[in-house]
Parts: C-alpha cells; structure tokens; sequence
C-alpha cells in the first residue's frame, strides 16, 4: 500500500513573495535585464489567442522544446527543428529525441485541424476547457498545459518547480497539479492585485528573476532570497 502523502500547506503568499519584494524584483528587472521589457510588455499587452495555425503550431512546437530545459537551450534547438520543418526534413535530423520529434511533426502537418477543433474552446471563454484542451496534445504536460494556455490568452501561472518553491511547495513529495496550481495562483493574483500587472505577467517577470538568478529559493521551499547580481545567463530570445 502507498504511502500517503501529508496534506498541502502553504504559507501566507505574502510571507513568501511580498508585493514589495516583487516591486523591487520588477524594477530591477527593467533597469538591469534586456530580456525584461520585452517579457513585460508580451505578458502583459500581446498574450493573445493564435491568429493562423502557423501560429498556433509554433506555440504548441516552442512549448514542447521547453519542457525539461532551459529556455535558452530550447532557443539553441528551435531554429534547428525549423531548418528541418522548412526543408521538409524529419525533424528527428535536428532533435534527438524521436517521440518528441514526432510530437512536433504533428503539431505542424496537422495543424490546420488542431486550429479548427480550438475555434470553439476559445468561444467559451474558459481558462479551464483551454487548459484541458493543451493538455491533450501529444507531449503537452500537468505544467506545460498552463504554459501553452498562457500564450494562448489565458491570464494564468504555470506551476512549475520554481514557481511552486517561491509559493512554498518543495519539489518532494511531488504534488498533483490539483493542488499546486492555486496556491500559484494565490500568490500571484495577489502580487497582480498590488502591481497593476496581469497575473501571467508576474508569472513571466518571477520566472524571469529565477532563470537569471536574481530570486533563490533552494529544493525544500526555504526562505526567497532577491539577490541583485551581474547577469551571467545568456537572453532567452
């Protein structure tokens, strides 16, 4: 019989990321991070449902090649698996990884379809049904499912290992994104309240901070620390 897992409790989000906390992290950001700005004005202005399935595809294709690296490693591996898609080469030439190469394959040929069956999950106006809806897709993950939802329009987290460390969730046990997912939530709905900025935004700009070492949290949740550094990640674009 598995062992059962304690019940989820997570401090006041307060207590964890102040909203004077993410002021500071936010204009730090903007005056010392290239990548800021631009991250800030996309969350916050240009978070729209895909127009074509061009761009539908290219999402769903960016969030595949995401999942389990760094942004900046998946930049390096994007514009090879468009090489390949342009030419009409396998993509597997240009990523490793067969059964998410065939993922994107997919992705692209059937692309015009997968935008039809989207049309009327964006009509009902629910974060949720589109949510379900990425979650579907081949290699479209508990988390990646709110990642691809957020660049579809969604005003929503993605509840992944360091945003759960800043909320207070350690990375064992591993909790079900039940539970994950509000207590993100919680926390930057209520950092959006104080700043003016769109919930996803403060997913982008606190992701940001964690990408480029600004905000530490270790494994087990431990206090967050806002370190001012000189940048040494690369640009994530």
């Amino acid at each position: 019989m598995p062992a059962r897992t304690s019940p989820l409790v997570v401090p006041d989000p307060e207590t964890r990321v102040s909203a004077g906390m993410y002021a500071d992290v936010r204009t730090w950001l903007l005056e010392n991070d290239p990548d800021a700005q631009a991250m800030l004005d996309w969350s916050n202005n240009e978070l729209l449902p895909p127009e074509s399935p061009e761009k539908m595809a290219s999402e769903v294709i960016w969030i595949i090649l995401c999942a389990g690296r760094s942004a900046q490693a998946a930049r390096t591996i994007e514009k090879k698996v468009w090489d390949a898609l342009e030419a009409g080469r396998p993509v597997v030439e240009a990523f490793g990884y067969r059964a998410k190469a065939a993922a994107i394959e997919r992705a692209w040929n059937e692309r015009e379809a997968d935008f039809a069956r989207l049309q009327p999950v964006l009509a009902t106006g629910s974060p949720e049904a589109l949510v379900h809806w990425c979650g579907a897709l081949p290699f479209i993950g508990d988390d990646t499912q709110f990642q691809l939802a957020k660049n579809f329009g969604a005003d929503l987290v993605k509840p992944d290992i360091w945003f759960c460390r800043l909320t207070g969730i350690p990375d064992t046990p591993r909790r079900a994104v039940r539970f994950r997912f509000p207590a993100c939530m919680a926390l930057a709905r209520g950092l959006a309240q104080a700043s003016g900025d769109r919930i996803a935004a403060v997913d982008s700009l606190l992701w940001l901070a964690c990408n480029k070492g600004v905000l530490s949290v270790d494994a087990q949740a431990g206090p967050v620390s806002f370190m001012p550094t000189t940048l040494t990640q690369r640009s994530i674009f």
